[in-house]
């Protein structure tokens, strides 16, 4: 039972509780405990049968984690190909807009009929204000207060 016991700690240290070590070093005590316990009180042959029964086990184990087979059938194989929708090309620096909501630092503004994320250079910008597109990145605009 305690082989039983410390190969299944070992395989819970080693895929779901990784870099824990507590769980391993109890998986390896109830090992040793087991090779111990069968050489204290049953005898030599007994532990000697324990002992090559729990390293052939461990090899053939070890063995089938490591083929590439095993993994392929635990690991993700879906792709992602999607990319970040674009702000539109036809906004440019220089450009003006309004806030739809508040910039908070950021926020949506409207440049035309054209809404798109903005993040604010100054910081708190309120809603309805006229802003000025300073710099276009592909996901979101910066821009400043008119006034400024």
């Amino acid at each position: 039972m305690l082989v039983i016991v410390g190969f299944t700690l070992l395989f819970l240290e080693f895929f779901v509780f990784p870099g824990v070590n507590v769980v391993g070093i109890a998986g390896f005590l109830c090992v040793g405990a087991a090779i111990y316990i069968a050489y204290a009180r049953v005898g030599a042959l007994a532990g000697h049968l324990t002992l090559v029964g729990i390293a052939v086990g461990g090899f053939v184990v070890t063995w089938y984690a490591l083929r590439a087979k095993t993994w392929k059938r635990l690991q993700l194989e879906a792709s992602v190909d999607s990319t970040v929708e674009g702000v539109d090309p036809l906004i440019r620096e220089g450009d003006t807009g309004v806030c739809v909501g508040r910039l908070a630092p950021t926020g949506k503004i409207r440049v035309g009929e054209i809404v798109v994320e903005a993040q604010s250079q100054g910081g708190y910008v309120a809603a309805n204000s006229e802003v000025v597109v300073l710099k276009v990145y592909k996901n979101k605009v910066i821009v400043k207060l008119k006034t400024e």
